[in-house]
């Protein structure tokens, strides 16, 4: 019971966090798609997140796989 419980919670942060990540790339394409000067701060931070949950989301997948093969 308990890990129908914990693989319930990783899935959902699996669905949160690649929600977030999906985000983040709309953001990034809107500011590459603006005829503007880029914010390269703005850029940096971006870019730092889109790596941060990419992290966090292979993480969380390696989590949850051995518990459906299994």
């Amino acid at each position: 019971m308990t890990t129908d419980n914990k693989t319930a919670k990783l899935q959902l942060l699996l669905c949160e966090l690649k929600l977030e990540q999906r985000h983040v790339k709309t953001d990034l394409t809107k500011l590459l798609k603006q005829n503007k000067t880029v914010d390269f701060f703005q850029a940096r931070q971006l870019n730092a997140r889109k790596n941060g949950l990419a992290k966090k989301i292979t993480k969380v997948e390696a989590s949850i796989s051995p518990n459906i093969i299994a």
